[in-house]
């Protein structure tokens, strides 16, 4: 059994990450959306708000892993341990259970969909890249095109 104190402790812990993975997931539909909508200048901004988000999920597992471990159940599941907890906070950490679930399936789904739409847009750059190599001429008028305007630093050739 789990004490007052420490389920107390815990009970917080799981708001503040199922808040953090709410949070997550709101980029995530941003970035999909702007995605789906060639917003592509925001794209850049979307991908180092993500690496901050997937450094703070770190941070945050660390800190799962040291509680679960005070509560002496260091590879026990959140489910497998609720009924370890006192029983004051047995309600609420099954609705944030049954919540948290959702938002993580919810964002894995929208970063599976994120994913496939930037492979079906790279594999559109690939199929227009090698259209240039295939016509000599083609590539000398993108060259000279690109070569007048300033990069914006969104695509290059290399992409």
């Amino acid at each position: 059994m789990i004490n007052k104190t420490l389920s107390d402790q815990l009970l917080l812990f799981l708001q503040e990450y199922l808040s953090f993975y709410k949070e997550f997931l709101q980029l995530e539909t941003e970035k999909y959306n702007d995605m789906t909508q060639n917003n592509i200048g925001l794209l850049d901004e979307h991908v180092k708000t993500e690496q901050a988000f997937m450094l703070k999920s770190k941070g945050l597992e660390l800190e799962r892993e040291r509680l679960w471990t005070q509560a002496g159940s260091p590879n026990s599941t959140l489910q497998e341990s609720i009924p370890l907890f006192d029983s004051s906070v047995q309600g609420q950490l099954k609705e944030i259970y049954k919540e948290l679930l959702q938002v993580l399936f919810d964002l894995k789904e929208t970063n599976l969909r994120c994913n496939y739409l930037t492979e079906l847009k790279l594999h559109k750059v690939e199929v227009d890249l090698q259209k240039l190599k295939n016509h000599p001429e083609l590539e000398e008028r993108y060259d000279s095109k690109a070569k007048s305007h300033p990069a914006s630093g969104v695509l290059s050739k290399m992409v």
